[in-house]
């Protein structure tokens, strides 16, 4: 019989299942004014809730160098926001501020060039969906959720087996949603044209956007 995993400690009473080099009272954390990361309300509260669901799956990071917040901001709100004490703290070495402030923004500004399968996202999102499954510790709200599953506001009992068997895409494609638009490209293709953007925008997020809407004439 193999025995259930076991989180490493608890921090006011949330496990902690990352590695971490103490536990820190969230008053003698630092932000960095500097961080160009923002934290809309509703996405504290929504990694509030990941965090009182899940525990600490990572730590907060600071560097030695300035004392500062590097990563983990978004954590730190989401912390205030459920009442703890104490936080995981990971603290890490930097040769200079420039090193330090690179690592702050790329924590989000990685994941923000990445692009999303969505036919992988549709098949996650239905097996949710069948275990009834609280879609929000994923950061998805039911609308959204609803949304990417039935995109014509039509749910399966609407059509028969055959009207299912015809609507079948290939899975190879991917749906690309911007704003009430919806387009089908493979997925090669639409890899390929992501790059184009971002190397001709030159890799700004509003550039992006923005040359994404001319292209689309929005």
């Amino acid at each position: 019989m193999t025995d259930e995993p076991k989180a490493r400690t608890l921090a006011n009473g949330i496990e902690v299942w990352c590695s971490f080099d103490k536990l820190v009272p969230v008053g003698e954390l630092k932000p960095n004014p500097r961080n160009p990361n923002t934290h809309p309300q509703r996405q504290v509260e929504l990694l509030a809730k990941n965090i009182r669901y899940f525990g600490w799956r990572q730590t907060i990071t600071v560097s030695n160098l300035s004392g500062l917040i590097v990563s983990g901001h978004g954590r730190l709100m989401a912390a205030k926001h459920l009442g703890v004490g104490v936080v995981p703290v990971d603290y890490q070495d930097f040769a200079s501020e420039s090193d330090e402030l690179a690592v702050l923004v790329a924590d989000n500004r990685l994941a923000e060039l990445s692009t999303v399968d969505l036919n992988e996202l549709e098949k996650i999102a239905s097996e949710w969906k069948l275990t009834d499954f609280d879609t929000i510790l994923a950061g998805f709200e039911p609308a959204d959720l609803e949304g990417l599953l039935n995109p014509d506001g039509n749910s399966d009992d609407d059509d028969d087996e055959d009207d299912r068997h015809d609507k079948e895409l290939d899975k190879s494609d991917v749906t690309v949603a911007v704003g009430l638009y919806r387009f089908r490209i493979s997925q090669a293709d639409f890899i390929a044209w992501c790059d184009r953007v971002k190397q001709d925008a030159g890799f700004d997020k509003e550039s992006v956007l923005k040359e994404i809407r001319i292209r689309l004439g929005l």
